[in-house]
């Protein structure tokens, strides 16, 4: 396959998970089980106990003897539901045979917020007992799953030297393609820019100090993780979409769209499913949510966020609102299409744009010794996550954009950019950049922005087909990359 280099400490790590930014540092924060109960069984929850009336208490007990064992935080819904949603789901789940279908039971109350409803937080005293905790449950009857919750990281790799300068020529991923995604040419179109469209970022923290951003871009929801790590991540994410257009940095592929951000820690824990719900809330029909998290799988590798229930739910319930929304497939080197990921969400579509990691025209490592190749530019760089939910790829190595230090350091984090931002993470920017330019021509051109669906087959349609290369075939499927000019005139 391509050559596959011990990657440099100040790159990022080689784990057996796959590949993640150096120095980013895990969270003190607890693991914990997410339960999520069948449709049909009418169970509710209060901060202590599991309830369930008449004939069905028996479910509820089992439940409780389970959390019985153990010390518990008081319980609370997944999704930050009201009690009255929590027992108006007893009604309707009362109602419903085994394993009632949604979509042909919306008529008796199966609506999004009676499937989030279902989803329920256990958070032991002891982070030791959430795997225990999660077997047991998984044995009730009430239970469709009970799984620990994921400990996202960011889906990136990095490098770091000292020198504002203009880093715009460096900018390759905005140029016109095959090597760009031709973001340059379309800035002439009225809303082309991605005026009017606001872009979410979910992760873990952010520089919105920084020179070359926007003033004033709001946390929406969460508790920012205080390490730098996170920080250097989430600056270099937006600097790709919203960093501002002058004599100095980068440009945004979509610098005229409003940028907000959500943590993906709310209430002391990782909740990734209620992070994307808590946005969606706050977005309308047009707008972009990027995930810019990767988590481990049933493999020991990274894989991305919607392969859990919850997550996906989530997503699905994001895009419904019509809301694109955008993932990074992760960076551990995984294939989707493998057998234990059957009826999961990795082989299921949530409505998301599903990003992979390709080699840029710029198709070599640098290292002390000297250069290796990376690959052909547009194959699978070997890190990337790839199968038939992958929709589209970007740049997986050496976007030039804000944070590290890298390309210009100094005293201040205000300051800093980099040439090495790597990874499915700068994949991910890329193509959100290009929903934010495709949305607001579309507002612009038409009055109204396209579906979530309509965006991403636009940008499948359309884009610079993938490559193959040494080891790594077409049918290690990562999609084309994007291509802005021929994808505005589909719109």
């Amino acid at each position: 396959m391509a050559t596959k280099k011990k990657i440099n400490s100040s790159l990022g790590q080689d784990t057996k998970a796959g590949f993640v930014s150096a120095g980013v540092e895990s969270p003190d924060i607890p693991d914990y089980v997410v339960v999520e109960l069948r449709y049909e069984s009418p169970v509710a929850f209060s901060a202590s106990k599991f309830s369930a009336p008449g004939a069905a208490a028996p479910q509820a007990d089992t439940l409780n003897t389970v959390l019985a064992k153990y010390d518990i935080q008081p319980m609370r819904s997944h999704f930050g539901l009201k009690s009255a949603a929590i027992k108006n789901r007893v009604e309707i789940a009362a109602t419903l045979p085994p394993e009632p279908d949604p979509a042909k039971f919306a008529d008796k109350g199966m609506d999004t917020e009676f499937i989030q409803s279902g989803f329920v937080q256990v958070v032991p005293k002891n982070s030791k007992d959430a795997p225990k905790i999660a077997k047991e449950l998984n044995q009730k009857g009430a239970v469709w799953k009970a799984f620990v919750a994921p400990r996202p990281v960011p889906a990136v790799l990095n490098g770091a030297q000292i020198g504002s300068r203009n880093f715009e020529p460096s900018q390759g991923y905005i140029d016109s393609a095959p090597d760009g995604i031709g973001a340059a040419e379309v800035w002439s179109l009225g809303g082309a820019k991605g005026t009017g469209i606001t872009i979410c970022d979910i992760e873990g923290n952010w520089n919105r100090s920084h020179e070359d951003l926007p003033a004033g871009i709001p946390l929406i929801g969460g508790t920012v993780i205080n390490d730098i790590g996170w920080r250097n991540h989430g600056t270099a994410v937006l600097g790709e979409m919203v960093s501002i257009p002058n004599s100095k940095g980068t440009v945004g592929i979509s610098h005229a769209a409003k940028a907000v951000v959500q943590s993906a820690v709310i209430n002391g824990v990782f909740n990734t499913a209620g992070a994307i719900n808590n946005a969606a809330n706050q977005l309308k029909a047009g707008d972009v949510i990027l995930i810019e998290l990767q988590a481990t799988g049933p493999n020991g590798k990274y894989v991305a966020m919607q392969y859990w229930g919850d997550i996906f739910s989530a997503i699905a319930a994001a895009t419904a609102k019509g809301i694109t929304v955008v993932e990074a497939a992760g960076n551990g080197n995984e294939n989707f299409d493998l057998a234990i990921f059957a009826n999961t969400g990795l082989q299921k579509d949530s409505g998301a744009i599903v990003v992979g990691a390709g080699v840029p025209p710029t198709n070599h490592f640098d290292f002390d010794s000297g250069y290796a190749s990376i690959g052909v530019p547009r194959s699978r760089i070997w890190f990337s996550n790839y199968g038939k939910i992958v929709n589209v790829q970007g740049w997986g190595w050496h976007v030039t954009t804000l944070g590290y230090g890298d390309a210009q350091g100094g005293a201040s984090e205000n300051v800093w950019y980099t040439l090495r931002f790597s990874g499915t993470s700068s994949a991910s920017p890329i193509v959100t950049g290009a929903v934010a330019c495709l949305q607001g021509r579309a507002k612009s051109k038409n009055g109204a922005p396209m579906t979530p669906a309509k965006v991403r087959s636009i940008l499948m349609a359309t884009g610079t087909p993938q490559q193959a290369g040494p080891g790594v075939p077409l049918t290690q499927k990562i999609g084309p990359q994007p291509n802005l000019p021929k994808a505005m005139t589909q719109v």
